[in-house]
């Protein structure tokens, strides 16, 4: 994971230095890389999942000086704890989002609405009711999904580098499971404007 994370990094180092910095257009492009920390808080999801890291994409739709309307996608890997469920989770969540320079400066806050999704699998002892039979396990895949809201702030370094902390709050549904899980992930990165 190590390595994932350091070659990445170096990429995008390679990459922020090849771009022509004489350049006056506003960057459409942002991609970024952040920690997912998933804050406990006694349910399904905080309990049996742990956050590592996350990827995120996003297209500015109107970018002008103070104003920048986007479209995005992020993606974040959920390790599981091998308690209930089995397999680790990617969870899918395409979005839009604005970011205004209410201060301006290089402080910007931004908040993000969209959809995420994600599945996993658990495990459980099949009932046999012949004495005589071996216990079987059986696996079954479950579906969670949910809106998410995600408000937070960057801090464009140059025109090139930001970093960004977030807080996403991810009320998460199955139908495979009653109720819901208040799900909350705070996100700490960087990225380049391409």
């Amino acid at each position: 994971m190590k390595k994932i994370v350091l070659v990445f990094a170096l990429t995008i180092s390679t990459l922020a230095l090849a771009q022509e910095t004489s350049s006056n257009q506003p960057k459409k492009i942002q991609i970024g890389i952040h920690y997912v920390g998933n804050l406990k808080n006694e349910n399904l999801i905080s309990d049996e999942f742990n956050g590592l890291i996350g990827v995120d994409a996003r297209y500015s739709i109107v970018n002008e000086e103070s104003l920048n309307f986007y479209g995005g996608l992020t993606l974040d890997y959920l390790k599981n704890k091998d308690q209930f469920f089995k397999k680790d989770a990617i969870v899918v969540n395409p979005n839009i989002g604005i970011e205004y320079d209410v201060f301006k400066s290089n402080f910007r806050p931004f908040v993000n609405v969209g959809f995420a999704f994600f599945s996993s699998e658990f495990e459980y002892f099949a009932l046999n009711f012949d004495p005589a039979a071996p216990l079987e396990i059986a696996s079954e895949k479950v579906n969670f999904s949910g809106i998410t809201i995600n408000p937070g702030f960057r801090i464009h370094a140059s025109d090139l580098i930001f970093i960004e902390a977030s807080y996403k709050y991810y009320p998460v549904n199955s139908k495979d499971f009653e109720g819901k899980a208040n799900v909350h992930f705070i996100n700490l990165g960087f990225g380049i404007k391409l």
